[in-house]
């Protein structure tokens, strides 16, 4: 990143040009409207969308850090967003401008010590993946394993620091509102920092390489230690393919089934048996196979849930009596208050509108034998989508839950893009 992009004001005018222009392509486009016919309507504003996509993501890429997060997070947001937008925002999944070769040679030596060609038998200068805090690249150990060397951008931490302090700054009245509890944005920072500690990434590879060995058909990474350390990440090379790969190739109903039914018992034995999951959900870090095999890459962001919210989830889910009912309430208010948080009224029955109007709907607490749920439907995610404003209009969102939340989300737009039909009610229930 340039050093003027690595400061909170070169930042803050970079986002804030990006607006502009933004800005400025929609204001022309309706000002040409009113002179065009309906066709040429369309065209002119499926190009509008166009530009205003790449715009976005050239400037992500370039920002790095949680600018390119949220670029990410936007681009799963099927059914919501034009199709031309997501199809830009896409390549913000993989892709993003690398570092000089030199650059990299650097940060290697000065993070394990010895030039690239002195630790492995052969490195790649190229990387084959750069995403939002650093890029990867193609490696042989000098025992001929091939693995992913992952390598921090330079001054990222900085920059994190820099956003946070200016998104406190702007976001202030959403603060004193409560909207925006200052508690969930020290969540988010405390989490995406996080990231930054590649040692600690490495302390969550082999967490759940241990929790998830029950799932046969969930694939870990190894760490290589000695190649490692805050910056610099070794592990072995995954095999599979990302999603549009995988759905290029015109998989079965069948296989899409199989995969759709593994993503959502991968995150529900996460939540309920191993208490912490992988959360962080786009699509660059998932890799799937011919076998319906999930193979898991990016391990920067796991979320460790405490007991008493991991327990809350699971009474809560499938829950057999009514919504409505007062032991459904009182459940509701001991957590919240376990939790230090107050369940407003307002807050209270977005929760029941939640469970009522989602949940129920594709979780049912009685299915009938081998019933499943079509997530091809976006019916789904309109649901979604609506009663998670509701709760965060009512203030009833719970700190600890943010990027529970947001793994939730992508999950159902993975699901919703294979078109999968899950057993969901039935999985659930193996680990409640």
């Amino acid at each position: 990143m340039s050093s003027q992009k690595n400061t909170t004001t070169g930042r803050a005018l970079s986002m804030a040009s990006m607006g502009a222009d933004i800005a400025g392509s929609y204001v022309g486009y309706l000002l040409q409207r009113v002179f065009l016919g309906e066709a040429k309507s369309k065209i002119k504003l499926k190009s509008t969308h166009v530009r205003a996509a790449r715009r976005m993501a050239d400037e992500m890429q370039a920002l790095r850090g949680p600018a390119m997060k949220l670029g990410q997070m936007l681009s799963l947001q099927t059914g919501v967003l034009p199709d031309e937008i997501l199809a830009e925002l896409a390549t913000l999944q993989m892709e993003a401008p690398g570092m000089h070769p030199s650059l990299v040679r650097v940060q290697i030596k000065g993070s394990l010590g010895r030039e690239p060609e002195e630790i492995f038998k052969q490195f790649t200068a190229e990387p084959f993946a750069a995403a939002s805090l650093g890029q990867v690249h193609h490696a042989i150990t000098r025992e001929g394993q091939r693995v992913a060397v992952k390598i921090q951008y330079p001054g990222i931490r900085r920059a994190i620091e820099n956003d946070f302090s200016l998104f406190r700054t702007f976001s202030k009245p959403a603060q004193a509102s409560g909207h925006i509890p200052k508690s969930a944005i020290n969540e988010i920072e405390e989490q995406i920092v996080a990231e930054t500690d590649y040692l600690r990434e490495a302390d969550n590879i082999e967490f759940l390489t241990d929790r998830l060995a029950p799932l046969s058909f969930v694939k870990v990474p190894r760490v290589f230690r000695e190649y490692s350390s805050d910056k610099v990440l070794t592990m072995s090379l995954m095999t599979g393919r990302h999603l549009e790969d995988f759905l290029a190739q015109r998989p079965s109903q069948k296989l899409r089934d199989q995969l759709g039914a593994h993503l959502f018992e991968l995150f529900h034995f996460q939540v309920y048996k191993v208490e912490a999951l992988h959360a962080d959900p786009h699509w660059g870090n998932y890799l799937f196979n011919d076998d319906a095999g999930i193979s898991l890459v990016d391990f920067g962001c796991v979320k460790y849930l405490s007991p008493e919210a991991a327990d809350y989830l699971r009474r809560v889910c499938l829950y057999p009596g009514s919504t409505s009912s007062a032991d459904f309430r009182e459940l509701l208010e001991a957590y919240y208050e376990q939790a230090g948080e107050k369940l407003l009224p307002g807050a209270r029955r977005a929760l029941i509108g939640f469970a009522e109007n989602f949940y129920r709907k594709v979780y049912p607490p009685k299915p009938v034998k081998d019933q499943l749920f079509d997530f091809g439907d976006a019916v789904f995610l309109r649901d979604f989508l609506q009663e998670s404003k509701n709760l965060f209009r009512t203030k009833g969102v719970i700190t600890e839950f943010i990027f529970m939340g947001r793994a939730e989300m992508g999950l159902y737009q993975t699901l919703h893009r294979l078109k999968a039909r899950v057993p969901t009610s039935q999985i659930v229930k193996k680990y409640l």
